[in-house]
């Protein structure tokens, strides 16, 4: 009789959040963030990552504290497989090339932004590794999309290869 009658509360629950769902205003699922790092898009924020230049910030030149500034939102055991970060690819691996769109701080070193970019778009239509599954939230008038990391480089038949060749591939 006891599970019946838990059965019967749960079903009941069920309903009413099904319903109450069902009948939020569209408005609401509007402001639902769809890109996390939308927030990069404010004018006033620029400087907290770009070197300000005669009152502007200068979009190739990066701050060198910017790796706090990734970090106040996604922490250091959370972040998976991550390559090293403040080293100088110049003075540790002198025939590294390291390309153009692959950004260095201000003291020349390796950062977060070196291989992802924080005004990427959040999800795209092609997957960015072969295994990979789409997201839920679907993409504007294209069904599903799949998370793109903010990778500078990636491929749907080789995956992160392709970023970590830009500078490690053979020549």
């Amino acid at each position: 009789m006891r599970i019946t009658a838990l059965r019967t509360l749960a079903g009941i629950f069920l309903c009413v959040a099904s319903a109450i769902v069902c009948f939020l205003p569209p408005a609401a699922a509007d402001s639902l963030p769809r890109n996390p790092h939308d927030h990069f898009k404010n004018p006033e924020r620029c400087g907290r990552c770009h070197v300000i230049t005669r009152g502007e910030p200068d979009p190739g030149r990066f701050r060198a504290e910017i790796e706090g500034l990734c970090l106040e939102c996604h922490r250091k055991e959370n972040l998976g497989r991550t390559h090293p970060v403040n080293v100088r690819p110049h003075d540790r691996y002198g025939k590294m090339k390291v390309p153009g769109d692959f950004r260095l701080d201000e003291d020349g070193r390796m950062m977060c932004l070196t291989c992802h970019t924080a005004h990427g778009p959040y999800l795209s239509s092609a997957k960015a590794f072969p295994a990979q599954a789409p997201e839920i939230t679907p993409l504007e008038g294209a069904g599903y999309g799949y998370k793109t990391y903010y990778l500078r480089r990636t491929s749907p038949e080789r995956g992160f290869a392709a970023l970590c060749d830009a500078c490690h591939g053979k020549p």
